[in-house]
């Protein structure tokens, strides 16, 4: 209710202050609202609220004028007929209202309390006013001892007022019979009115219409002369027999204001005393009942009879007042409780405070708790329906998540009736190929039998068993296929779950897994056969050497003895080759083998094996190095590249008893073009490309292991080029490779070339001395006998070499690598830290091109590698001297 009033103040202030201004602004003629009270009372707010809205809706034009007479205290009434003359006189003129709307009974006094009304031709609508009212006193008058007449307000409307509205009429003799009826023994009647002007009106109304009831004394317990305590001590001290008469009591004789509970303190001062009320006050809690009006708003009817006189659908002489009809209401409680029959109230009477039944009486605890209830199921359906919610957001979050799970699987899935339609599938899908045709398959649509023969869920659904197969469907391309039956608890078949995956991959690994195993197996087979053919190819040079050394011991002829020196020497460079090619066979198939790349000079590299073939050739075979590309420089492998050209000549000479073997060089297609041609043999057409094959030898009669060609190709494609061959059987061979011709260089400075004959022997002026670093005595032996124009110093490791190189600071060192104690690249260290020129040759078993690499790189002149030839070691010793010299 306070939101409300509020509300409707605002609402009512805001209304006023448009429509007033709208007034002065167009200078229509307004209807104009006098109300006694101040706006903020509650009863006078809520009727002007009404009117407002009700007069707004009704589609009222006109501006509307709210005046507030703000009278109070009935000690200002003689000032309030001047002030209503003033008022009036304001609106005249352009401001002449159409329609005077007067709220309350103050107000309505002081305008029929004109001496001469200037604006009796306009229509009056009254309302919260009495029918009965006083006429205001002049200023002499002592308004605590004045006694005004009462008078009706039907007087004036006769007199040609025309006034309208609605009006209260406290019916005085409707209540006393009442009294008379429930209390016959009645003799007095206490009256209770206050100081105010409704109060004093309607003490001099009952006192009018008591003259109608003489045998009743009326006892005046008037507030101009008593506050609420005074009063109290008369109602203590009343008379037997008397009926306390409720009028008004807001204002007592110091013009305090009361509110409800002033009734209640008059009461506690006699409960028992029967009291009724006329105007309603006390009801409820004091007063047992009474006749009195059935207040109520009267703002919007009073809105619809203005637009009513407006629009002139009432005329003057039919404006009347409306009385607001009065009800007998008794309140039940204090029926009970004076003993007062039910039977002898009036038909009709409204009851209050009746007993209720249980529903009635507690509504709105029953209310309340139907809510809650209401409430309480609606916070447990929301709980459930959010749980329920997130428990499915949480199922389709994991249906999603193993949807994604199944469609990327790369495995198709399906789950197959018993009708052999497709309940569920993911997307994965593998196609086949319909035994009887596109169409005979369950998998298409609406696909028809029969289907295959051999389907996997046919036979699952049969047999209730698990069915699994593997199929080549494309050409290249493998399917597993798995129909799984499922059943249900009384063993029937509820469906097939069939799942197709790609096994191309594993079905290609076990292909590969099988040749692998084809391939292990020939190895092994080869494995044997190299065992085989190495202990043959091992043995027979062996058993030369062991044979005619034996034989040499015994020889007396020196023929003779040379004769078993040379097979002797032959078929040791046999066997070292042999050696040397199953060394860089094991490398290659380790991966092992190291290329060390360096500027080679191969014209000159050529021609020393120009002039060491020629040493190897028969005196009917001419070697002769025939094309080369001047000033050429190729980065590559020194060591390999000789190594390939080298096999090929050794291969031609062997095949060659007579005639020519040419090699060289030159650039073709983008690529550097080796050969070695030959007029030997020759090889039939259908066995050149064999010749590179491992172990073959198309003359089985012939040295040699049949690695070297196979060696060849192996080191041509680690250097990145290609190898070949073309050959005439009778008429001769050439063997080729090519070298990426970004290895090539150019060097215009001419490059002396020095003869590639052995570097000649000669015989110093004097015995060199030579310490030699050697901890196997064969070896040592060896050099000895090889070097006997030499004075020998000989040291059994580095420490020693070190210790006899200071005692006495020898002409030549040849050192061994791999010693006791100290090796010799740490020997060659502490004597390089003394001594940068003393020359030292590094003499090992290790042969490796890497090994160069390391030797030339710690300090050593040259390199030497066993098994040792007496004339490489003379030509190694005589210039590595000559270059130091």
């Amino acid at each position: 209710m306070g939101l409300r009033r509020y509300t409707q103040i605002a609402m009512l202030i805001f209304c006023c202050f448009f429509i007033k201004i709208q007034s002065y602004a167009t200078e229509m003629h307004p209807i104009l609202i006098i109300s006694s009270y101040n706006p903020d009372t509650r009863n006078t707010t809520q009727n002007i609220s009404e009117f407002m809205e009700e007069y707004k809706q009704l589609g009222g034009t006109s501006p509307v004028i709210i005046e507030n007479l703000n009278f109070k205290s009935l000690l200002e009434s003689p000032q309030w007929k001047d002030r209503m003359n003033k008022l009036l006189n304001k609106y005249q003129g352009d401001q002449k209202p159409q329609i005077i709307i007067i709220l309350g009974q103050e107000g309505w006094s002081a305008y029929i309390s004109q001496d001469s009304l200037i604006t009796k031709d306009i229509p009056v609508l009254c309302g919260m006013v009495s029918r009965n009212a006083i006429l205001l006193p002049d200023s002499s008058v002592n308004l605590s001892e004045w006694d005004p007449q009462s008078i009706d307000i039907q007087d004036y409307i006769n007199k040609g007022i025309n006034v309208s509205g609605f009006v209260y009429n406290y019916d005085v003799q409707k209540n006393i019979k009442l009294i008379q009826k429930l209390y016959p023994e009645t003799q007095h009647i206490a009256l209770v009115t206050d100081n105010s002007y409704g109060g004093l009106a309607l003490q001099s109304f009952v006192k009018k219409e008591m003259k109608s009831f003489p045998e009743l004394d009326l006892i005046p317990l008037d507030g101009r002369k008593n506050n609420l305590y005074t009063i109290i001590e008369q109602i203590k001290c009343l008379p037997e027999k008397t009926v306390i008469l409720l009028g008004t009591w807001r204002v007592d004789v110091n013009d305090g204001y009361y509110v409800g509970n002033a009734t209640y303190t008059m009461m506690s001062a006699s409960p028992n005393l029967p009291a009724f009320t006329i105007t309603s006050i006390g009801l409820g809690h004091w007063a047992i009942g009474g006749y009195i009006p059935q207040y109520r708003g009267i703002g919007k009817d009073l809105a619809k009879q203005a637009v009513a006189i407006l629009k002139k659908e009432i005329n003057q002489k039919g404006i009347h007042a409306e009385v607001i009809p009065n009800y007998y209401t008794f309140d039940v409680l204090k029926l009970k409780s004076l003993n007062i029959n039910r039977s002898l109230l009036p038909k009709s009477s409204i009851l209050i405070n009746e007993d209720e039944n249980i529903l009635v009486k507690y509504k709105y605890e029953i209310l309340l708790l139907v809510i809650s209830i209401l409430f309480i199921f609606l916070i447990t359906i929301l709980y459930f329906f959010l749980r329920t919610k997130r428990l499915k957001d949480k199922l389709l979050d994991l249906q999603k998540d193993n949807i994604i799970i199944l469609n990327n699987m790369q495995v198709s899935i399906r789950f197959i009736n018993p009708d052999y339609t497709i309940k569920w599938e993911n997307q994965v899908q593998y196609s086949c190929q319909p035994q009887y045709g596109p169409d005979n398959c369950f998998l298409r649509k609406n696909g028809k039998s029969p289907f295959c023969d051999d389907c996997c869920v046919v036979r699952a659904m049969t047999t209730k068993v698990p069915v699994e197969t593997i199929k080549e469907c494309k050409p290249g391309k493998y399917i597993h296929t798995l129909a799984n039956p499922v059943m249900d608890e009384e063993n029937n078949i509820i469906g097939v779950v069939l799942k197709k995956e790609d096994v191309t991959k594993q079905k290609e690994a076990e292909n590969e897994l099988r040749l692998a195993k084809e391939k292990a197996e020939q190895s092994d087979r080869l494995k044997s056969a190299f065992l085989a053919n190495m202990s043959h190819e091992i043995r027979t040079p062996l058993n030369a050497i062991v044979g005619f050394s034996g034989l040499l011991m015994n020889a007396e002829n020196p023929e003779e003895k040379e004769e078993y020196l040379n097979i002797i020497n032959g078929n040791n460079d046999l066997l070292l080759q042999l050696i040397n090619d199953i060394l860089d066979l094991a490398k290659i198939e380790a991966g092992t083998l190291e290329f060390v790349d360096s500027e080679v000079d191969v014209n000159l590299l050529f021609s020393d094996i120009e002039q060491t073939s020629r040493l190897k050739a028969s005196e009917d075979v001419q070697v002769s190095f025939v094309e080369k590309i001047p000033h050429a420089t190729i980065i590559t492998d020194r060591n390999r590249l000789s190594q390939v050209i080298t096999n090929f000549i050794n291969n031609a000479i062997k095949f060659t008893s007579e005639g020519s073997i040419q090699f060289g060089y030159h650039r073709q297609d983008h690529t550097i073009y080796f050969y070695v041609t030959d007029t030997g043999c020759g090889i039939a057409e259908n066995e050149v490309n064999s010749v590179f094959n491992r172990f073959v030898k198309l003359n089985s009669f012939a040295q040699g292991t049949g690695l070297g060609l196979s060696i060849c190709q192996m080191i041509i494609k680690k250097l990145g080029g290609d190898i070949g061959a073309k050959s005439q059987l009778g008429k001769g061979s050439t063997f080729w490779f090519t070298l990426p011709e970004s290895s090539l260089k150019i060097d215009k400075q001419e490059i002396p070339v020095s003869k590639t004959n052995a570097a000649p022997i000669t015989k110093p002026s004097q015995k060199m001395t030579l310490l030699i670093a050697e901890d196997n005595e064969s070896n040592f032996t060896l050099f000895n006998v090889m070097l006997k124009e030499y004075n020998i110093l000989h040291a059994w490791n580095g420490q020693e070499a070190i210790e006899l190189y200071h005692k006495h600071h020898p002409d030549m060192i040849l050192m061994d690598l791999k010693m006791p104690v100290m090796n010799g690249y740490e020997a060659t260290a502490e004597i390089r830290k003394e001594d940068s020129h003393i020359p030292i040759i590094a003499v090992t078993a290790f042969a490796f091109a890497e090994d160069e690499e390391r030797v030339k790189k710690s300090g050593f002149n040259a390199y030497l590698a066993k098994p040792v030839k007496p004339v490489e070691l003379k030509r190694i010793i005589n210039t590595t001297f000559g270059n130091i010299n």
